[in-house]
Parts: structure tokens; C-alpha cells; sequence
């Protein structure tokens, strides 16, 4: 046998045998809440800026106004109409790895998102909670201006660029792309007006929070390859941040185009 050949055949075998310990590892809940917790420092590879998926999923998924994880797990899999298609819960923790964290989407079948699902499922037996009113109005960029620097710079920077270790990035390179659903307007000022500051949470008026939100969303962010395929049965929501396709079709109304810098990674390629 060559001797490259049989370097080749060895390689095999123990990519096998390691996938099948993989298989084999039973998912770890608390490693997966570390994932999650400190996404940029523990899978570089995949992330595209320098949010963690708790910026967002506050209190480690569980307050029950900032989109929690808690009774998720039996939710899945489920129809959703941005994709237009039955999601798993893999997959869509992947789309937020993709969009909210601009990042490359993992192996669905890897460890590091079976521990992730881990912890996320620990936490289907605890009570959703109430929903939030949803902030469903426009808003004024100009006072949002104003509102941002009254309310959130001490935190997020003047120039949203975010205090490492403080707050998040709220534009910019290191903050969530364009096909994020925080780049939402109702998304973005519903999530303001119950989460924010961290300090006075149900401080901001709704119109005061859509106004923060209409100065935030009209900054430049990462772009999303393939957003115009979102909502392929032309049924975006209103406050959706891009044109898609199907709305094309459908001759409906377009939202403003957005300022959009270049994408840091690929969202679907996964690395070598």
C-alpha cells in the first residue's frame, strides 16, 4: 500500500472514531449555556461580531420579556414564514447564529449545538410567562437621536459601538446584521421599551422606544447574503428591514434601503 494512501485510510478511520464518540458524548447542558454565554470566545470560528447569544435572550434565556428560551424546546419543530418552512430547534438557532450573531452557521448534528439545545430544553419546564405589549408604531429618528443619548450611550457607547464587558455593540461591524429580527423596527422598540436601560427596565415610553429604535436601525450593520429569499410566500411583516423577492412579485409596498457594509463571514460555509 502507498504510503499516502495509507495516511488517507488512517485519517478516515479516525474521523470516524471521533465523530462516533461525538455521537456518543452525552449533551452537556452546562457547556452549552457557556456556548451561549460567551459565543465569540468559545467558537471564533463561527462568529461574525461581537455579540453573544445572551445580548439579547437575557438573563441566560430566561426573563420573560427579552424573547426567552424558557418552553421553547417543545415548541419545535414548527412552521415559521421567514424561511417558509418546518423548522427543528437546530436550525433555528443556527438562522440566530447567522443573522443576530453574523456568523457561520455549525453542524447541526455537532456537539457544541447539542449541548446548546441541552441547556435550552433544561428550561422547557419552567412557565413562559405573559407576553409583552408589542411596540407597533414608527418612529422618529431625529428625537430618537436625542432619546439614544439620554438613554442608552452611557452604556452602548456614543457611537453604538458598545463598552466590551458592559453592553453590546447596537450598530456597526460588531453588531447584528441586517436579516437579524432586531433589525426589526416593532422587534427593536418592543425589546427597548420592556428591557431598557438595564437599569429602568419599563422606563421608555412606547414612542420614545420607537423613536431610539428608528435612530439605531437606520445606521450601517452587516449585510445578510440571501435576505431577498426570506418570506417566499411574499408575507413580510410590515416593519421588515429589506425588500424580498416574493414582495417584488407581489407588488407590494418596499421598505427604504438601509446602509449595509460588507459581510465578515459566510453564513452557510462551514470551516475546513
Amino acid at each position: 500500500m502507498r504510503p499516502a494512501l495509507r495516511v488517507f485510510l488512517v485519517g478516515l478511520v479516525l474521523l470516524a472514531t471521533a465523530q462516533a464518540v461525538a455521537v456518543a458524548q452525552p449533551a452537556d447542558p452546562v457547556r452549552g449555556l457557556a456556548l451561549l454565554s460567551h459565543f465569540r470566545d468559545s467558537l471564533p470560528a463561527h462568529s461574525g461580531n461581537g455579540l453573544r447569544c445572551v445580548s439579547c435572550h437575557l438573563e441566560n434565556g430566561t426573563r420573560a420579556q427579552a424573547m426567552p428560551w424558557t418552553g421553547t424546546w417543545s415548541r419545535y419543530p414548527r412552521y415559521r414564514s421567514r424561511p417558509g418552512y418546518e423548522e427543528t430547534l437546530a436550525r433555528r438557532i443556527n438562522e440566530c447564529i447567522a443573522r443576530s450573531l453574523a456568523g457561520r452557521m455549525l453542524r447541526e448534528d455537532s456537539r457544541d449545538m447539542r449541548d446548546m439545545i441541552a441547556y435550552i430544553a433544561g428550561l422547557n419546564a419552567t412557565p413562559r410567562g405573559p407576553g409583552v405589549d408589542s411596540v407597533k408604531r414608527a418612529g422618529n429618528a431625529t428625537r430618537g437621536r436625542l432619546g439614544y443619548a439620554q438613554s442608552c450611550a452611557r452604556c452602548h457607547g456614543a457611537e453604538g459601538q458598545g463598552v466590551p464587558g458592559l453592553a453590546p455593540a447596537l450598530w456597526g461591524a460588531g453588531s447584528y446584521s441586517i436579516g437579524a429580527g432586531m433589525a426589526r423596527q416593532y422587534t427593536l422598540a418592543t425589546f427597548l421599551r420592556h428591557n431598557m436601560p438595564i437599569d429602568g427596565a419599563d422606563t421608555l415610553s412606547a414612542q420614545r422606544a420607537a423613536d431610539i429604535a428608528a435612530y439605531v436601525l437606520g445606521k450601517p450593520r452587516q449585510d445578510h447574503p440571501g435576505k431577498e429569499r426570506d418570506w417566499p410566500r411574499g408575507d413580510p411583516p410590515a416593519d421588515v428591514a429589506y425588500a424580498t423577492s416574493a414582495a417584488r412579485r407581489a407588488g407590494k409596498p418596499l421598505p427604504s434601503a438601509r446602509p449595509l457594509l460588507r459581510r465578515r463571514v459566510s453564513p452557510d460555509s462551514l470551516p475546513r
